[in-house]
């Protein structure tokens, strides 16, 4: 072929390039999870999950996902909704038809136009504990 492109079905900037593909735990569309869920690796949601969600990697919240939980993750990707505490060792971010009621933390938060966010958000490098003046 002369001309020929191939074309990503994901849309630019949504998930991390390194992390494309790494996903080794899927909750489907129409699937529900009730309780406290440990992944290593990344995760991605398009159903709904209730309780508490650990993730030593990625959570991907799809446009169709919905977690009522506290969620602890290396980096979270909001695209539907999320009711509950969300702290990411690394980085948040909330794509534009995102909606999360709850607190956020960690280093870095990124949110598209559109999104809806209603809570307390710390972020930013974690602050260096005093040094001791030895007086």
């Amino acid at each position: 072929m002369i001309y020929s492109k191939v074309i990503d079905p994901r849309p630019e900037g949504k998930m991390p390039k390194d992390e494309i593909g790494a996903i080794n735990t899927i909750i489907g569309k129409g699937s529900e999870v009730e309780g406290r869920l440990s992944v290593q690796n990344s995760v991605r949601v398009d159903g709904r999950l209730k309780g508490e969600l650990k993730c030593s990697g990625l959570l991907v919240i799809g446009e169709e996902g919905y977690v009522e939980a506290n969620i602890q993750a290396k980096e979270v990707v909001v695209g539907g909704k999320v009711q509950g505490s969300v702290e990411a060792s690394h980085k948040v971010v909330l794509q534009s038809s995102a909606s999360v009621i709850g607190d956020l933390k960690t280093r870095l938060l990124v949110v598209e136009e559109g999104a809806v966010f209603q809570g307390n958000c710390t972020s930013g490098a974690p602050e260096a504990a005093p040094k001791d003046s030895g007086k």
